[in-house]
């Protein structure tokens, strides 16, 4: 689904944010708080730096009141983005979060539940974040203080440049881990878990994870963001099943092993005929797929994820 809004924006956006799941967003600029719902553990990354205060672009009230909702703001000086994660549904778009934008202004926002999209845009946010500084009270007492005289724009700065790449997606061959590994390996997998399900976008989905040990590329560069499909073989002479592609949303790191955490949907057990998606690689030009293989299908991804849809 890809729709685009403009004057029906807000309405559409209040709408999605009421009962959801969890939000992440990044926008510039937040004067208001009129048309997204915040709730506990939703994330805001924006401009709350003293010259976006100053200039009356960011109201140190608007945070307040997020802040009391219990989401997590973040401070990100020289942003510009307006984006934001709905449980499944993506915005990109030109507006802030003003009372003026998309009413005294016209605005274009692509609204998406594309998983490449999501994937991108949450990797993005992701990246953001680590680029931010924390809201919290102390910081909102010290923004409150600053007295605001409104202007055009902010003054000019040096900007931090984020490079989100591109949402690679991966064809990845697994089995059944042995008991001893996962006895061995139960608190670290516990640790990871944890971590996982705080990045859950929706509560209609779960986290799964896929253990990758030794060297290989797609250890090296899968990342959160990343998709993967899965080619699962529990032993030799089992069934091969073939799983819709889901997104890598915690790499969990250690020296002999990785644990890439997916996002997968709560009770979707669907999997596919290896033969017949094999078939549809070749297709499209992938030569020499096997159950084994492991490697990138990046340059064909909306083709190949429109062979398991």
């Amino acid at each position: 689904m890809n729709q685009l809004l403009s004057a029906d924006l807000w309405p559409t956006l209040a709408e999605l944010s009421n009962n959801h799941h969890r939000l992440w967003a990044a926008i510039s600029y937040v004067s208001t708080t009129t048309h997204l719902s915040f709730s506990k553990n939703d994330v805001l990354v924006c401009d709350a730096s003293d010259n976006a205060i100053k200039a009356g672009m960011t109201s140190a009230a608007a945070l307040r009141n997020i802040f009391h909702d219990g989401a997590k703001i973040y401070s990100f000086e020289g942003l510009h983005a307006k984006t934001l994660i709905v449980d499944s549904k993506v915005v990109i778009g030109s507006a802030n979060l003003s009372e003026n934008a998309g009413i005294k202004t016209c605005e274009a926002s692509l609204l998406s539940d594309d998983q490449q999209i999501r994937t991108l845009v949450r990797g993005f946010i992701e990246q953001a974040l680590k680029n931010s500084k924390p809201v919290d009270k102390l910081f909102l007492k010290r923004i409150e203080a600053i007295p605001v005289m409104r202007v055009e724009k902010c003054p000019e700065r040096n900007l931090r440049q984020l490079n989100v790449g591109i949402s690679k997606l991966w064809l990845v061959s697994t089995g059944k881990l042995s008991e001893r590994i996962v006895a061995a390996e139960a608190s670290a997998e516990k640790r990871g878990q944890d971590q996982a399900n705080k990045k859950l976008m929706n509560g209609d989905y779960k986290t799964e994870y896929i253990r990758w040990a030794g060297t290989s590329r797609f250890r090296s560069e899968a990342q959160a963001g990343h998709l993967v499909i899965e080619v699962y073989q529990k032993r030799r002479g089992c069934r091969i099943e073939v799983y819709r592609a889901a997104p890598i949303i915690h790499k969990q790191n250690h020296g002999k092993w990785t644990r890439f955490w997916l996002e997968r949907p709560l009770h979707e057990n669907v999997y596919y005929s290896w033969s017949e998606f094999k078939a549809d690689l070749e297709r499209l030009g992938f030569k020499n797929i096997s159950p084994k293989s492991t490697r990138e299908l990046t340059k064909r991804a909306s083709q190949v994820l429109a062979c398991l849809e």
